[in-house]
């Protein structure tokens, strides 16, 4: 029997057992193996999950390709295992600023116009300009102008002490876009300013809309918004500030509930300390992330390095003295998952779903509030929660550095 016609039966078999790279290939063979490839891609087959980590490259954004290490090919150091080329339409002059079930969302310098994109598919969906979010007392900013015309840099009315020049607007201003889908019907979440902030907006939309502000719960004015997690069972944003207050609210931004108070103690001093907010077997998580800056011998450049990790869970309605508070309360044991942080939007595996990752232990991927292209970052790596040792998986004094590492897990959905 010819290759070309095995049953389609079989076809949708063989095909729902394979790798995702795989099932790509598994798609040009033929016709009928491609049918087999709509058919599956159709119904949002599930692939072995595949944890893929963005590579640097020789041109940063001038680049028509990504590169991605496979967390599953076992290596003893970084290699690229998938390479996705003749994609200038979506990545050139852009970077990652979010990832999320195979999207990325990626934005550019000049218009400041996000994109969720699937580098599998080439799908993309664009969300509106980041110029757009409306003003407040913290947001004014407001462009000075060079002499040949152009825009040298911005600056905050408010406070004109506060200023970025244009080049690095974009890495300094804006930290993270979360997603609840990669759908017309997704709502997109942007952490920007100074004050990291949250605004909202939907596909479609003309502009962003302003978020849940802290007050009227703020009672620090340096607290500020570090990561945003989107619940798919409440269909709820639960969204984790500087001092561990945490709060919930819906696709609008509205219905605002706290979760927990804020808390300061000697870790949230330090402004490198990261915190991120997940829910692992209905318990919610805070991971917490110190980052130091190190000073290279190499063209006066810097680097990021994370030295500490700490997991901790939420405990409400703690009793004591006849009162009831909620506490974080630090744990060493995650079972046999593993979480993964960084710019991406944390998600967890299972070691027996995914044998090829180590049990128990926090991935991490670059993330500094001011990443640019001379800061060297190549600060990805996991943290056993065991043992307590990191395993750091590049060597930060190599010249490629951008665009910085981000979590992926590729998907055809």
């Amino acid at each position: 029997m010819a290759w070309s016609n095995l049953p389609v039966d079989l076809l949708y078999c063989i095909s729902s057992q394979l790798p995702v790279v795989d099932f790509l290939r598994f798609s040009v063979v033929c016709t009928s193996w491609n049918s087999a490839f709509a058919n599956n891609a159709r119904i949002r087959i599930h692939f072995h999950p595949s944890p893929w980590l963005l590579l640097p490259n020789n041109t940063g954004e001038a680049s028509d390709t990504l590169t991605f290490w496979d967390l599953t090919i076992k290596e003893e150091v970084i290699v690229c295992h998938h390479h996705f080329s003749s994609l200038s339409g979506h990545i050139f002059g852009r970077r990652c600023i979010g990832s999320k079930d195979g999207w990325l969302v990626t934005l550019d310098k000049k218009d400041l116009q996000p994109c969720i994109f699937n580098p599998l598919t080439k799908a993309e969906i664009s969300l509106p300009s980041l110029f757009t979010i409306p003003e407040d007392k913290y947001h004014r900013m407001k462009p000075e102008y060079a002499s040949d015309g152009s825009i040298e840099l911005f600056y905050n009315e408010i406070c004109p002490a506060f200023c970025t020049y244009a080049k690095d607007f974009r890495d300094v201003y804006f930290q993270k876009i979360v997603i609840s889908s990669n759908d017309l019907l997704g709502t997109a979440i942007v952490i920007y300013g100074y004050n990291k902030l949250l605004a909202l907006t939907r596909p479609g939309d003309q502009a962003w809309v302003l978020g849940p502000h802290l007050p009227p719960y703020h009672t620090n004015k340096h607290d500020e918004f570090e990561d945003v997690y989107y619940h798919e069972e409440e269909q709820k944003f639960y969204a984790i500030t500087h001092f561990s207050r945490v709060l919930a609210f819906d696709h609008n931004g509205q219905n605002v509930e706290m979760i927990c108070p804020p808390i300061q103690d000697h870790y949230t001093i330090n402004s490198n300390c990261k915190k991120y907010i997940f829910f692992l077997m209905g318990t919610l998580l805070k991971i917490e992330r110190d980052i130091i800056i190190i000073a290279l011998p190499i063209n006066e450049r810097y680097a990021g390095k994370t030295i500490r990790i700490s997991v901790l869970k939420l405990e409400q309605d703690v009793v004591a003295s006849s009162s009831s508070f909620s506490q974080w309360t630090s744990i060493k044991d995650l079972g046999d998952f593993s979480l993964f942080v960084g710019c991406n939007q944390t998600f967890s595996l299972h070691h027996t779903t995914v044998p090829e990752i180590r049990p128990n232990c926090i991935y991490f991927s670059d993330h500094l509030d001011e990443l640019s292209p001379n800061v060297v970052n190549h600060d990805a790596g996991f943290f056993d929660l065991h043992n307590g040792c990191f395993h750091y998986f590049s060597d930060s004094e190599s010249q490629l550095n951008w665009p910085p590492s981000i979590w992926f897990m590729p998907s055809l959905s």
